[in-house]
C-alpha cells in the first residue's frame, strides 16, 4: 500500500503572530526611549562634571580656545570615559595573563624549550636583516601606544621591526636562592601575581603594572627603596641578548665592560631575550615614617643616613 501522506498545517512563528505585530511598535519606542535616557544622562553628567570639577575657565585667554575647551572637559573625560575604559581593559588584561600562565604552567623544561624557540626566531629575523644588507634601522615591533611613551604617532614605519611580543614568559623562580629568570616582556603585574603568593618580590618592584622588566633593565628603573637597594639594574645578575648578527650572548659580571654597558643602553647593544635578577622576601607589614626636610642638603643627609643599619634590625 502506498504510504499515507498527511498534510500538516503551517504554524506561524511568534514574530508573525498578530499579538507580536501589535506590540512591536511599543518595543521599538521603549528601546529608543531607553537609549535616549542613557544619552541624556551621560550628557548631563558630562556637563556637570565639566562645570564643577574643572578650572579650565581660569586659563589665560592667551591659550587657544581648543586648549581651554580640552582643559575644561578633562574631568568628565577622565570620570566617564577614561576610568571606565581603563577598568575594563585592566580586568581583561588580568584575565588574559592569568589564563596564559595557567595554560603554560610553572617554568621548568617546557618553558626552557619554548624560550629557546623564541630566541631562535629573533636570531633568524636579525640574520635575515643582515643578509639583506642592513638597509634600515632596527626597532622592536611593539606599538607606541603599548609602550611607556608620550609619543602619539609612530616613528617605526621606515625601520626593520623585530617581533618580540612572544617574549613574555617567567622561566624560573628560585625560592631558596632568591632569584628570578624571565623574558623581557613580562610585566610588573605578572610578576606580582607570580611572586607575592610565594612571599617574594623584586629587589626594586615597580608599582606600575604595565611596565616590563626588560624596560627596567635596559632603561632606567627606580623605586622608593632605591636609596637602600639601588637602581633596578643593580639587582640584575645575568643578561641574555641577541646582537645584530643574530648571535646569542649570556653576560654576567665576569664580563664587566659589556655587563655594565647594557643598563641605560635602551636596546642599542642588542635585543634582550632574558635576564636573571635578585629577589627579596616580603614582610606582612610596611613601616612608613614621615620625615620632612626643608633643604636639598638636609634631604641628602637623610637619604645617606636611612640605608644604614639601625638598632641591629638592618636597613629600613
Amino acid at each position: 500500500q502506498a504510504p499515507l501522506l498527511v498534510a500538516t498545517p503551517h504554524q506561524s512563528s511568534t514574530a508573525d503572530s498578530p499579538t507580536f505585530q501589535q506590540t512591536r511598535p511599543l518595543l521599538n519606542i521603549t528601546m529608543l526611549a531607553t537609549i535616549g535616557y542613557g544619552v541624556a544622562s551621560f550628557v548631563i553628567a558630562f556637563v556637570l562634571a565639566a562645570l564643577l570639577g574643572s578650572d579650565g575657565g581660569a586659563l589665560s585667554k592667551e591659550f587657544p580656545w581648543q586648549f581651554r575647551l580640552a582643559a575644561a572637559c578633562r574631568t568628565p573625560v577622565l570620570m566617564l570615559i577614561v576610568v571606565p575604559l581603563s577598568f575594563i581593559r585592566g580586568k581583561y588584561t588580568l584575565a588574559r595573563r592569568r589564563l596564559r600562565r595557567y595554560l603554560r604552567g610553572p617554568g621548568g623544561k617546557a618553558a626552557a624549550i619554548r624560550h629557546a624557540a623564541h630566541v631562535d626566531s629573533i636570531s633568524e629575523q636579525l640574520r635575515a636583516w643582515d643578509r639583506g644588507g642592513r638597509k634600515r634601522k632596527l626597532r622592536t615591533a611593539r606599538s607606541n601606544w603599548a609602550a611607556m611613551s608620550t609619543k602619539l604617532g609612530s616613528n617605526k614605519e621606515e625601520c626593520n621591526q623585530i617581533a618580540l611580543g612572544h617574549m613574555n614568559e617567567i622561566l624560573d623562580v628560585d625560592e631558596d636562592g632568591l632569584t628570578l629568570t624571565c623574558e623581557p616582556g613580562v610585566t610588573m603585574g605578572e610578576l606580582t601575581d607570580e611572586l607575592l603568593p610565594l612571599g617574594l618580590m623584586l629587589q626594586s618592584h615597580i608599582e606600575m603594572e604595565s611596565i616590563t622588566i626588560g624596560g627596567l633593565a635596559m632603561g632606567f628603573g627606580i623605586e622608593t627603596n632605591s636609596h637602600k637597594v639601588g637602581l633596578f639594574q643593580e639587582s640584575v645578575l645575568e643578561y641574555e641578548f641577541v646582537d645584530s648578527h643574530g648571535r646569542r650572548h649570556s653576560v654576567t659580571k665576569d664580563q664587566p665592560e659589556l655587563f655594565y654597558a647594557l643598563p641605560w643602553s635602551y636596546g642599542t647593544v642588542g635585543f634582550l631575550t632574558s635576564l636573571k635578577v635578585k629577589l627579596l622576601r616580603t614582610q606582612p607589614y610596611v613601616r612608613v615614617e614621615y620625615l620632612p626636610t626643608s633643604s636639598a642638603g638636609e634631604l641628602t643627609s637623610q637619604l645617606q643616613r636611612l640605608p644604614a643599619p639601625r638598632g641591629g634590625q638592618g636597613p629600613h
